[in-house]
């Protein structure tokens, strides 16, 4: 969970409200650790999101978990599909099995499989100048307003419809309580 950063004031220290996360899924190494530290994380910062890569952590365990749980935690996804990466792929499947609002990038509609073609994806031109400039401020815009109306970016085949209206709701406390005894229990099983 993302921890209140302290701010300080004529009055003392004062908690700040925790930034909503943008959980960036893309390949790890070379040229896209760049893109991630140089467009895609001023971007993010920049819609007034915290970005955050599953290679942040590095915390003993199944690097699944924190993909996971960064998934669940996120309020928009960002995907550079540049080379087909299967993981990337697999980490977006998640985002859309819970209807997480995803915002796709790739340096080629070509290699952004059929079935998500569909989708706006973000397109950038590395022989253009100022590309990185240009796909900053592209992601900024996409996530500002991803950010502001999130259902919108959610294909409704994602989305649950409760016809019977007699679903129970929870608190959010006892979501919260649910998602620790579930991960108790994947604790136990292995």
């Amino acid at each position: 969970m993302i921890t209140p950063r302290k701010l300080s004031d004529e009055n003392g220290p004062k908690q700040s409200k925790p930034k909503d996360v943008c959980f960036v899924i893309m390949p790890f190494g070379g040229w896209f650790d760049h893109y991630y530290k140089e467009i895609y994380a001023p971007a993010i910062m920049e819609a007034g999101l915290e970005p955050h890569r599953a290679d942040d952590l590095h915390r003993a365990g199944a690097i699944v978990n924190d993909i996971w749980s960064y998934t669940k935690q996120a309020k928009v996804i960002l995907a550079d599909l540049t080379a087909t990466n299967p993981n990337v792929l697999y980490e977006l499947g998640l985002a859309h099995a819970i209807a997480k609002p995803v915002i796709i990038v790739t340096d080629s509609l070509e290699q952004v499989p059929f079935d998500l073609r569909s989708l706006r994806v973000i397109e950038y031109n590395k022989n253009a100048p100022d590309w990185g400039d240009e796909l900053k401020g592209r992601i900024t815009k996409s996530l500002v307003e991803t950010s502001n109306d999130p259902d919108k970016a959610i294909l409704s085949i994602f989305l649950e419809v409760d016809e019977s209206q007699k679903k129970k709701t929870i608190s959010s406390h006892e979501k919260e309580m649910l998602d620790l005894k579930q991960e108790l229990e994947l604790i136990k099983q292995r």
